[in-house]
């Protein structure tokens, strides 16, 4: 993925963008889905932050799927089962099972401009 990062005192942030995240193989953004949930997140990333933060009890800055589709639905982002594949198949960390929740919330945050 083509992920910078800025350095805080001895920490290293991500600064990902919804284009900088690396699917897994042959796999396109699922615009549409973003496009329809992006508002909710956007206005809610604080509540969805908590929630996830919530399940990841390992604080490791990841979430199973299963997690991650609990805390979004648990937000009131629902989606199809279908949609939700999708999403999960762009933003799993290389098919891991995992997602890092971060970066997910700053991919939506970087072009809330873009949905606003």
């Amino acid at each position: 993925a083509v992920v910078s990062t800025q350095s805080t005192g001895g920490l290293r942030r991500s600064t990902t963008k919804l284009g900088d995240l690396t699917p897994g193989p042959g796999i396109d953004p699922p615009h549409y889905v973003i496009r329809d949930i992006a508002g909710h997140v956007i206005q809610n990333w604080k509540q969805l932050r908590k929630l996830f933060k919530e399940c990841d009890t390992s604080s490791k800055g990841w979430i199973g799927t299963s997690d991650f589709r609990n805390c979004m639905r648990r937000n009131h982002v629902d989606i199809s089962e279908s949609d939700f594949s999708d999403l999960i198949s762009f933003y799993e960390s290389q098919s891991s099972g995992k997602v890092y929740y971060n970066d997910f919330l700053r991919a939506f945050l970087s072009v809330s401009k873009d949905f606003a």
